[in-house]
């Protein structure tokens, strides 16, 4: 009697470690503390990058929010005074009525001025988009994916927001939305109404391949991506 009992016990023992396990994995691991091991947040980095990854969790770093939200504002500082710059130039051109230097000035010196700016940052700096310029500006597939993620966002009518993640070799990395206004348009909207014929005649001899029109107002230009060196934190 006293076997049977300890048979039913063990077998009643065991069903609920299995049931234990199996809520386990379907939460998630965690900690002692009960948090998110390093493991699970990649995990959930991952569904929200559809399918991007980090080579080496031990390599990973657990950031707080504040840490997060530090390499979110210095990548904003850093696009702030890239756009700055580019900017400062090319209205001071236009309103000299010179939109063919202005042109000229940006597929000069748009990658120069990147360079230096982030050489004096300590980080790397990229301007990119699903429909290029200049072919140098290709994207990465990670790239591809934030920008689709945007795209997606504001068809949903939602704001697309600076985003932080390790990229897939363990590098902080901030994406900073580039969206279209008003201003845009003269040089990337519509050839047929929106680009006066001086500006899409030097477009078309500095960049044949040219394919960073048809925007329109609201539309997601680009991204700004902005990688840090590995484990320094701001």
């Amino acid at each position: 009697m006293k076997n049977t009992i300890r048979t039913f016990l063990l077998a009643i023992f065991t069903l609920a470690f299995i049931n234990a396990c199996q809520n386990h994995s379907e939460k998630g691991e965690q900690t002692t503390t009960g948090q998110p091991t390093q493991q699970t947040i990649n995990k959930q980095n991952d569904a929200r990058l559809e399918g991007d990854h980090v080579t080496s969790d031990e390599e990973i770093p657990v950031l707080s929010p504040e840490e997060k939200q530090a390499y979110i504002d210095k990548a904003k500082s850093v696009a702030k005074n890239a756009f700055t710059i580019f900017s400062g130039h090319l209205k001071t051109l236009f309103a000299e009525k010179k939109p063919e230097e202005a042109l000229e000035f940006c597929h000069d010196n748009a990658l120069k001025i990147t360079d230096s700016l982030a050489k004096a940052a300590g980080v790397e700096i990229k301007r990119t988009s699903y429909r290029l310029r200049n072919p140098k500006n290709k994207p990465t597939p990670q790239e591809e994916k934030v920008m689709e993620i945007y795209r997606k966002r504001i068809l949903k009518n939602l704001k697309p927001e600076p985003y932080f993640h390790y990229d897939n070799h363990g590098y902080p990395h901030v994406y900073i939305p580039i969206m279209v206004q008003q201003k845009c348009l003269m040089c990337h909207g519509d050839p047929n109404k929106d680009i006066p014929d001086n500006i899409n005649n030097k477009l078309a001899k500095l960049y044949p391949n040219d394919k960073a029109i048809f925007f329109k107002v609201g539309d997601l230009r680009g991204i700004w991506s902005i990688k840090f060196p590995k484990n320094k934190k701001n």
